[in-house]
């Protein structure tokens, strides 16, 4: 089952397992995993939010998915039609999630549920290596670089789990579901008062600023964001675009270059790739 750097992987939002109710805390673990992933030289950078819609074609759908374990997904279908090979779906409790890996290419393709034990007394950090253990034995294992990576103490609890799953529900229905106007950042904020040492709360503060083009808040976010986790690719990919945005080809450069560090690829390419993008958004503003 060993992967290949062309193969993709999408986390889906957990779902509340039996009679557990609804809580934003599947879509902050679901988040927690995602930023994992991007870590991973071994897959392609996938995440979910860039595919929402073409998933969930009906916003009410997406919503009741993340509500209701018995709403289920064809995955082999979906893997065909999207080209995404590796998906991580599964259920969650206070403290434990069920989670399945699914690959496409393979006749016995789901290997899980795997229960994995979710304490927020240790940052995660335990719930992070039951996920890893659970790729190393679908043979797609982690490096120990990337490993201690995805390690840093994620410093939440319950109430912030939920707060942060709520505010990323929201971006993720305005982003995909064509809302009008500007993005209600309260729930962001919010999550970042209930979890100020979180990693993901001030990241989604971050790109919630960012969609609604406030780069100078969101570059103070994102930055707040790596003081907690120094590897966060998508916080770094964040600056990245606030760089090119704000017309600043140094910072658009410097950006691109520290996320391929981070995800081990060509640091030099990155750069180029950060400066044509500059090039090409503020070209076309000219014209």
């Amino acid at each position: 089952m060993t992967s290949t750097p062309f193969d993709q992987c999408i986390v889906l939002p957990f779902q509340p397992k039996g009679s557990h109710p609804f809580t934003g805390s599947g879509l902050a673990l679901h988040f927690l995993l995602g930023n994992v992933l991007v870590l991973h030289s071994g897959l392609k950078e996938m995440w979910f939010g860039w595919r929402v819609e073409k998933i969930f074609p009906q916003k009410q759908r997406f919503e009741k998915y993340c509500r209701n374990a018995a709403i289920d997904l064809d995955l082999t279908r979906i893997s065909g039609t999207q080209k995404i090979r590796f998906w991580i779906r599964g259920t969650f409790a206070d403290d434990t999630a069920a989670l399945s890996f699914f690959d496409a290419r393979r006749r016995d393709n789901t290997h899980g549920p795997v229960d994995i034990s979710i304490s927020m007394e240790d940052g995660l950090v335990g719930f992070r290596l039951g996920f890893i253990k659970m790729l190393d034995a679908t043979d797609c294992p982690m490096t120990p670089n990337q490993i201690n990576a995805a390690l840093w103490p994620e410093r939440i609890g319950q109430a912030g789990l939920d707060a942060v799953g709520r505010a990323l529900e929201a971006f993720y229905l305005f982003s995909a579901y064509g809302a009008k106007g500007s993005l209600a950042i309260f729930p962001f904020e919010k999550a970042c008062d209930v979890a100020p040492e979180s990693f993901m709360a001030h990241d989604l503060h971050g790109w919630a600023c960012y969609r609604n083009r406030r780069y100078r808040e969101a570059k103070t976010a994102f930055l707040t964001s790596l003081c907690i986790n120094p590897a966060g690719a998508g916080a770094m990919s964040g600056l990245m675009w606030c760089g090119v945005y704000g017309k600043n080809l140094e910072e658009a450069m410097y950006w691109a270059g520290r996320k391929a560090e981070a995800c081990r690829q060509d640091v030099q390419a990155a750069r180029e790739i950060g400066r044509r993008r500059y090039e090409k958004i503020n070209s076309t503003k000219k014209q």
